[in-house]
């Protein structure tokens, strides 16, 4: 964003030159070099603060003004004042000059110095108010922090407190900031603030620059200012109107891209929660009810693991997903392998008592870990390489945890394609699938090959879970709610065909995340089923059904 006096009609051939030369003008008083604030000044502070509610916002613009200025000795009691007043710390006397309570007893509130003196009355408890204005304080001071992340949350506090923020330090915040978002927030907080100008021509340059910064908040304030001032100039209703309809346009595709980003990450966990089944469902055959569960298995192995990391390594906690993945995929893996030696292996070729006994298998896996663990919601702290985002575009914030859990899809994808496609034991399953009984003639222990395959789909379901412990809720019924849905990604896509599972994971992401904005979540659910139905009638059997040899 250019500088709200660079756009400034009468000021434009003056350039940066006038620029400087006003905030010069205006910050004059912060930027010279200050002697100690004289001890009477600063009891008068501590005073008002106490006695007078009107001058709290001029009282804690001083002790601001006081801890960037150039004196250490003012610096240090201007911290230690808003510290002890944000700790519920500052006695306020009927006799005598406030204090401030601290770990070793009193120090006076002006000095610093010890008091011996017996106070008999309570700390002052700071007003709703007097509490908004600190954290307005704290923030302008944080506004010369050597953190740059500090300074953006700073700079994003005073853009939300705009009404209440001290003009002339914002503005020697903003002629020292070195970061283009620092100074393009500073800039937006201070075009906020310019509404509320007398000067038409002020109101213009700021209803400019909010145009050339969309957001909701930028949109609802201009809105709000359209409301508030119906008797407003032409030119300035013209300048407004254009300003409202730039940022429309910029959020409309914020908000395209949104829907986009949400229907990626959604088939990211559509893709995960499928590849399972694709394989156990695809080649093997076998309708695994209990596949859900399986996905909420891998998700309490990663709650298992967070809490060891919390309590013997510390250090290595941010790590706990990546420790997840493997001891998921193998605790899963072997029940996966119990559940197909003791029950599965003698239901191929049984539908219907495939279906009845996974089912069953379900209900105990539920109970089971209700029993361990719970029915409630468990917990999960988020690494701090997953945590919040990134903005792109107005209106199209994207998340890490979103971010990885497509990239761990992709991840998962193009290893599980590459087993079944590229390796021995991919073309022993493929060949025992395809071809039973001539995979057997040619020596192929296909138990065995049905064995480490459905372990394999349940290993794949476990991380599922280990990336929903980022994005959803965890609880012994969470596998519930995906299971169908992975059904219908595997039936869409055709039988045992990777690609088809990934292609019609993005084809469903994409139409539920189009529809569920508008019409509600169960109207997307209702479209995707449509869909479904519309292209197996086409195509019975999925998109890239597999070709086998008669």
């Amino acid at each position: 964003m250019k500088s709200l006096f660079d756009r400034s009609r009468g000021f434009v051939r003056w350039g940066p030159w006038f620029q400087h030369l006003m905030v010069a003008c205006l910050c004059a008083p912060l930027l010279q070099a200050q002697a100690a604030m004289p001890v009477q000044e600063r009891s008068s502070i501590a005073v008002s603060i106490c006695t007078d509610p009107a001058s709290y916002r001029s009282a804690l613009d001083r002790i601001v003004q006081a801890v960037v200025g150039t004196s250490s000795d003012d610096a240090a009691w201007g911290k230690t004042f808003l510290e002890r007043l944000q700790a519920v710390a500052l006695i306020c006397r009927e006799q005598g000059a406030p204090v401030f309570k601290v770990d070793h007893g009193l120090v006076d509130a002006a000095t610093l110095e010890p008091v011996t003196e017996t106070v008999d009355e309570l700390p002052m408890v700071p007003t709703l108010v007097l509490a908004r204005l600190l954290k307005t304080s704290q923030a302008e001071i944080e506004l010369f922090s050597p953190d740059v992340l500090v300074r953006r949350t700073a700079a994003q506090r005073m853009s939300q407190a705009y009404a209440q923020i001290n003009e002339p330090l914002v503005r020697l915040a903003l002629s020292k900031a070195a970061d283009p978002e620092v100074m393009a927030t500073l800039e937006l907080a201070l075009a906020k603030r310019s509404l509320a100008s007398e000067s038409v021509e002020v109101r213009v340059q700021a209803i400019r620059a909010m145009g050339n910064a969309p957001s909701e908040s930028t949109r609802t304030l201009l809105q709000k200012y359209q409301e508030d001032r119906p008797d407003m100039s032409p030119g300035e209703r013209t300048v407004l109107t254009q300003s409202l309809s730039q940022i429309n346009r910029a959020l409309e595709v914020g908000k395209a891209a949104s829907i986009i980003f949400s229907g990626l990450s959604y088939a990211g966990v559509l893709l995960i929660t499928a590849l399972g089944l694709s394989i156990v469902f695809g080649l093997l055959g076998v309708i695994n009810l209990a596949h859900g569960e399986f996905i909420m298995i891998g998700a309490y192995a990663t709650f298992v693991i967070e809490k060891w990391l919390q309590a013997y390594a510390p250090g290595w906690f941010d790590a706990y997903v990546f420790v997840a993945i493997p001891f998921a995929f193998v605790v899963c893996a072997l029940i996966g392998i119990l559940l197909e030696m003791t029950i599965i292996r003698h239901l191929y070729k049984r539908p219907l008592e495939t279906l009845l006994a996974t089912w069953a298998v379900s209900i105990a896996l539920i109970k089971l870990v209700q029993i361990l663990f719970g029915s409630q919601n468990v917990e999960f702290i988020t690494p701090s390489f997953l945590q919040g985002g990134v903005q792109l575009y107005p209106g199209f914030f994207v998340t890490w945890n979103r971010v990885f859990a497509i990239a761990l899809g992709l991840v998962i994808f193009a290893a599980a394609y590459g087993l079944i496609r590229q390796t021995r034991f991919g073309l022993l399953i493929r060949a025992t699938t395809q071809r039973r009984d001539t995979a057997r003639a040619l020596g192929i222990p296909a138990p065995s090959i049905d064995r480490l395959a459905f372990g394999l789909g349940s290993g794949l379901a476990g991380l599922a879970g280990v990336v929903l412990t980022q994005i959803a809720s965890v609880n012994p019924s969470m596998g519930t709610s995906f299971v169908i849905d992975a059904f219908m990604v595997v039936v869409l896509g055709g039988a045992g065909s990777l690609v088809g599972t990934a292609v019609s994971s993005l084809i469903l992401g994409e139409v539920n995340q189009l529809i569920e904005p508008f019409h509600g979540a169960v109207a997307a659910k209702v479209a995707v089923l449509l869909l479904i139905v519309l292209i197996i009638q086409r195509r019975p059997q999925g998109l890239f059904a597999l070709k086998t040899r008669g």
